[in-house]
């Protein structure tokens, strides 16, 4: 397996079921982007542009397609989206707004007509809300706090309550979470660390005791990681790359190896 490698970098990737790791000394505050790749024989593009409206008529041109969006991030002036073949039963929409009370108005509309938030983005002062229709999901809630110590707090009182956490984002001095009834989840958990390379060992103990990554999120010099187990897991690794252009190389490359990019990340 080869290493990629910019400046002094780290490579995680788990191989079968077994996690294999090739590391060096690593300087966290590099700045990266990070993708999380899964097993899979499901169909990906990925598109990234600097401008929000072009993302929206790639988003547009792969609806037309029949790709849905899988993930959306924004990150150093990019915007990167990746879609995935779309089920025929799926329907997708989303909103952009430059305030999260702008989302909140209009989610009861969204919830009434069978939507539920399946991703949410903050970038460039904007908020991008993915909303899907036919999923599985059967309730739905969000939390938002201002310290990271009360959102914390907010995640286990969800759990507790039988939600899941399925996506996290900060964004207007707030941390939100995203939770959803009705996954196959048998367990989450949340781990948060303040540099790279400890998140990076705590991945790997993570995949030990038999969870995935579902969500990982850099928000105010930390790194949010949220774990999964669910049925069928398959083999998961991470790769770490300093510029988009070497992310759509990477992306292409785990493609043609099998693997799906399932999360992504950016940050120091």
């Amino acid at each position: 397996m080869r290493s990629i490698l910019y400046g002094i970098a780290l490579l995680v990737f788990l191989m079968t079921s077994a996690a294999e790791a090739k590391s060096a000394k690593y300087i966290s505050s590099h700045y990266k982007y990070i993708g999380v790749f899964e097993k899979s024989k499901k169909t990906e593009h990925l598109k990234t542009t600097m401008n929000l409206d072009v993302m929206r008529k790639f988003i547009r041109t792969q609806w037309r397609k029949g790709y849905d969006i899988s993930e959306i991030k924004y990150g150093n002036g990019n915007w990167i989206a990746v879609f995935e073949k779309a089920s025929p039963k799926s329907h997708q929409t989303y909103l952009v707004a430059g305030r999260w009370e702008a989302v909140n108005a209009r989610l009861d509309a969204y919830w009434k007509q069978g939507y539920y938030m399946t991703n949410i983005e903050h970038g460039l002062a904007e908020w991008v809300v993915v909303f899907e229709k036919n999923t599985p999901y059967t309730s739905q809630a969000y939390e938002r706090r201002k310290t990271l110590d009360d959102f914390s707090d907010a995640v286990h009182t969800r759990w507790k309550m039988g939600y899941d956490l399925i996506d996290v984002e900060y964004g207007e001095g707030h941390y939100t979470g995203i939770f959803v009834k009705g996954t196959s989840y048998k367990g989450q958990a949340l781990t948060i660390r303040s540099r790279w390379i400890d998140m990076a060992k705590v991945i790997g103990s993570y995949w030990k005791k038999g969870y995935r990554i579902t969500n990982l999120e850099f928000t105010l010099g930390r790194w949010m990681g949220v774990f999964s187990k669910y049925p069928d897991a398959k083999a998961q690794g991470f790769e770490t790359v300093k510029t988009v252009e070497k992310f759509k190389e990477i992306f292409a490359k785990r493609q043609k190896e099998g693997y799906v990019l399932t999360d992504m990340a950016e940050g120091w």
